[in-house]
């Protein structure tokens, strides 16, 4: 794993105090893997930057104290004192609070409406002076909506399900056999996850495009390890790009695929991204402008594709 951004760090360092202090304690390989945080980042982190952060006028009783550790990496159990703030419950800003209402509207999707996330949604919406429904809605995307119940009860009691579905790249029709493991939404389609027996492995379907579907009487064993569900799967076969980010851009990296990424010294991101169609890249580039500058790029990507891009968008206009 490449070294974490400053911003990651103090993130994952606001979580894990608190976290700590509640447990007594904890082995450092414990918070290093339950936070994402690389060992030797975070012993760094105790011990040389930690220890200096405390309430004004940062006296040593205003400091927070951590035990166990030393720069010598010495000590595996690490305790942390003095740093009682951290249990205060955060405030949400109102943009951070409508996103958690949004996510929650997101969820209730099938659940109980009388239920306690729905009470609770609704207690924080009165906080903020919205009404939800009529000020905010959510939409998880159009499909044909008889498909995602039957997929959903079909994934939960593990029976295969026999689809007819097109193919966008393929501009076909075929008739497949899936395990369908999950039901998820992304960037406003429905989408389901699930092993394919034609193609002999996991793949990904977009629901709308199902044109018909049987549930069957076979039952499959769920895998006991699936990846978190995208709605892009690269191929070995994909060319890949390196793009090199400025901060504002750093959003790429959340959006898009992304296999690898190197934080630069000035907020930067090196990022490598495999490109299922040139077209998609093309367009990303064209938004990012300067922001971005494709530094590698694997055939059938020309290393002035952006230029390229740009010259024909231009013509159009002439």
């Amino acid at each position: 794993m490449s070294r974490l951004s400053a911003g990651d760090r103090l993130r994952r360092m606001l979580e894990l105090v608190p976290w700590v202090m509640s447990q007594g304690g904890a082995e450092l390989s414990e918070v290093a893997q339950r936070f994402d945080y690389p060992e030797a980042e975070l012993r760094e982190d105790l011990v040389k930057v930690l220890f200096v952060v405390g309430l004004h006028p940062f006296t040593p009783d205003e400091l927070i104290y951590v035990m166990g550790l030393d720069e010598d990496d010495n000590g595996d159990w690490v305790m942390i004192s003095n740093a009682d703030y951290f249990s205060r419950p955060l405030r949400l800003s109102p943009s951070q609070a409508l996103g958690l209402i949004g996510a929650g509207e997101a969820l209730l999707s099938g659940a109980d409406p009388d239920g306690p996330l729905s009470r609770g949604l609704t207690k924080l919406a009165a906080g903020l002076g919205v009404s939800v429904g009529e000020d905010l809605a959510v939409s998880l995307g159009e499909s044909a909506g008889e498909w995602v119940e039957p997929l959903l009860a079909a994934s939960a009691d593990h029976r295969q399900v026999r689809i007819r579905y097109f193919s966008f790249g393929r501009d076909q029709e075929s008739d497949r056999v899936i395990h369908p493991f999950r039901v998820f939404s992304e960037m406003g389609n429905w989408y389901v996850q699930g092993h394919c027996r034609q193609a002999g492995g996991v793949r990904v379907f977009r629901i709308d495009r199902i044109k018909s579907l049987e549930v069957l009487g076979e039952l499959f064993e769920p895998p006991e390890d699936v990846s978190s569900p995208s709605a892009f799967e690269a191929r070995d076969t994909d060319p890949r790009v390196v793009l090199r980010l400025s901060p504002e851009a750093s959003w790429v990296v959340e959006q898009y695929p992304t296999e690898e990424r190197v934080h630069l010294d000035g907020g930067g991101i090196e990022a490598t991204l495999p490109v299922s169609r040139v077209g998609r890249l093309e367009r990303l580039l064209l938004q990012l402008g300067p922001q971005a500058e494709l530094e590698h790029a694997d055939p059938p990507v020309a290393a002035d594709q952006h230029r390229q891009a740009a010259w024909r968008v231009l013509a159009r206009y002439r």
